[in-house]
């Protein structure tokens, strides 16, 4: 009771949480709107034909009904938690340690249910489906940010390996998690956060040494276990290592099938030149693509709208990163600091996987776009992350202001 009163007083009388910042909110609106628009043109034949829903035929709006109502979601979401929700909520103790139990059981959920494209990293009731391990990594940003200012002072000496083990342990047991569920993908996006918020702190440059290290270790050791794995138990050549084959050979002409992805990715950024062929007049979503609504969307939008419109997309990302990073950067205390450059960095490593992944330019994971694929457990919580920086930005606004 007395918690939920403190959060009352603070939602009361401090004017800062109700100064929302329009350029985030209009980006961030301009881009779910975009988001709904090429979901629709991506899988509206396929559904006829049931492309992305296992051959069974759907309504030709199936994804776009879907992809509209998370997206309101995701946008109230982000204009309650940048207005209503003072960013202070989320480096009490209590909420943390809550937050951690309830992580521990999402988690794990995952690993009793069929895997999906090799990875256990879905809870599916009925025709809803939610990926806990997006949940998770910004819980980690957030116990990364508590660490790394209610520790400072003991991170601004050198640590034993035993010592960083025990402060960071709850974020590694976290991305342990997210390794068994198979999620190679997630798990090394979750693993660059860290090592970019530690490398950003202001701990003795041995204790970055030695966590990056160690980061390193757990994670080449999770990828000898997979490949070992796969060399025991796999019958011919696992997923993972096609998709190691395409990224070093596309053209191969032993991996026609498993290279299909990315080459009529390639064909989707030719077709669509500089200005595209127009909205809706894709030639690759009619079944050459078979993820074009949800991992390979960024090339039905080169197809469709050019070299143009793929430039707008990345430039709205940008304006978005750029006002996380500044708020980071202008704050005065250390917990929203590396939360925004957490969060930020978040999107930065998953849009230029998801990009890469789609040009052949770094191996594929299956990651998406950000704010812009199909999958509505992406955009809400990258939305509710936006949404407490961007409080986090009015924050920094109103002292600002005061100082003047």
């Amino acid at each position: 009771m007395n918690f939920l009163k403190k959060i009352h007083r603070s939602i009361k009388h401090e004017k800062r949480h109700v100064r929302l910042d329009w350029m985030v909110a209009l980006t961030l609106l301009i881009l779910l709107v975009l988001s709904c628009m090429m979901v629709y043109s991506a899988s509206m034949i396929g559904n006829k034909y049931g492309t992305f829903t296992s051959g069974v035929p759907v309504s030709e709006t199936y994804f776009l009904q879907r992809q509209t109502i998370w997206a309101v979601l995701a946008y109230a979401m982000f204009l309650i938690f940048s207005v209503a929700i003072p960013f202070e909520v989320f480096k009490d103790k209590r909420v943390l340690k809550n937050g951690f139990i309830i992580m521990l059981i999402l988690l794990f959920i995952p690993l009793l249910m069929p895997a999906i494209n090799g990875a256990k990293s879905w809870i599916r009731i009925g025709g809803l489906s939610f990926q806990p391990s997006t949940l998770s990594q910004l819980f980690i940003i957030m116990y990364m940010a508590y660490i790394l200012e209610t520790r400072k002072d003991k991170l601004r000496q050198i640590c034993t390996s035993s010592e960083l083990l025990q402060i960071f342990g709850i974020p590694l047991s976290l991305v342990t998690l997210i390794a068994v569920q198979n999620d190679t993908g997630m798990m090394l996006i979750t693993l660059s956060v860290i090592g970019i918020m530690t490398f950003c702190s202001n701990m003795h440059s041995q204790n970055v040494k030695k966590i990056l290290s160690l980061a390193l270790i757990a994670g080449v050791a999770v990828l000898m276990l997979f490949m070992l794995k796969s060399a025991l138990f796999s019958s011919g050549t696992s997923y993972r290592t096609n998709r190691l084959k395409v990224f070093l050979n596309p053209f191969s002409e032993d991996l026609a099938a498993a290279a299909d992805q990315v080459i009529n990715s390639y064909v989707a950024f030719g077709n669509g030149g500089l200005f595209g062929r127009g909205l809706g007049n894709s030639i690759q979503k009619l079944g050459y693509l078979p993820e074009a609504h949800t991992d390979f969307i960024l090339a039905i939008i080169a197809e469709e709208l050019g070299f143009i419109g793929v430039l707008f997309v990345v430039s709205l990302l940008l304006i978005i990163i750029g006002k996380v990073i500044f708020s980071g950067t202008k704050s005065r205390n250390t917990f929203s600091a590396m939360y925004s450059l957490g969060f930020a960095s978040l999107l930065i490593v998953q849009g230029v996987v998801n990009i890469g992944g789609v040009t052949a330019s770094i191996p594929m994971t299956g990651v998406p776009l950000p704010f812009i694929s199909n999958g509505g457990s992406s955009i809400l919580i990258l939305s509710i992350g936006l949404g407490i920086a961007t409080n986090i930005l009015a924050h920094v606004k109103y002292l600002r202001s005061n100082k003047k």
